[in-house]
């Protein structure tokens, strides 16, 4: 049984050509695209803890084909827009903060957080656990390895982990000795 065919997905009203579950809380401050799915408990278009009781002027735009997992959560945009592009993977339990971009063909992976006003190019895998500083900007062609912890900007297409998260080189093909 594919996990998608299981029962609890609505036609929604506003977005009737998304797979939407009837758990999912969306926001009215939300556009969604078409061919999305979004699974049990996410929640889209909520304020995250703004300071000095300020309420949040902005809204949240999704693309085309994303996939949405269990409990994530995507903020409204404090001052402007969250946005998330097209054919995104975004895993369970994951955060995307207040005015984040993150454009086409990336995967966050289950657990990781996107803080504030961070910038995700294209092709970029997180993986899960993964910690991203608000206000980063992450390159195209970027893996960042599981639990790492992202506090400066990466620039140039590679493999990061660790913490705080470093640029790693391997030799390819890596050679196994008997």
């Amino acid at each position: 049984m594919d996990i998608y065919e299981t029962s609890g997905y609505i036609v929604h009203p506003r977005f009737p050509e998304n797979r939407i579950h009837e758990t999912a809380i969306i926001g009215s401050n939300v556009e969604i695209g078409k061919g999305n799915t979004i699974l049990p408990y996410a929640v889209i278009g909520q304020a995250g803890f703004i300071r000095k009781g300020e309420k949040p002027k902005g809204k949240v735009i999704i693309g085309d084909n994303n996939t949405i997992g269990c409990y994530v959560n995507i903020m409204i945009g404090s001052e402007g827009k969250t946005f998330i592009g097209d054919n995104n993977l975004i895993m369970n339990h994951s955060n995307i903060g207040h005015d984040v971009m993150i454009q086409n063909d990336n995967e966050i992976g289950a657990g990781s957080i996107v803080n504030g006003y961070a910038r995700i190019k294209c092709s970029v895998k997180i993986k899960s656990g993964c910690i991203i500083r608000n206000r980063i900007a992450i390159e195209s062609e970027v893996t960042i390895g599981q639990g790492s912890n992202v506090v400066k900007d990466i620039l140039k297409a590679g493999t990061y982990f660790g913490n705080p998260a470093e640029l790693k080189k391997y030799k390819y093909p890596l050679q196994i000795k008997p």
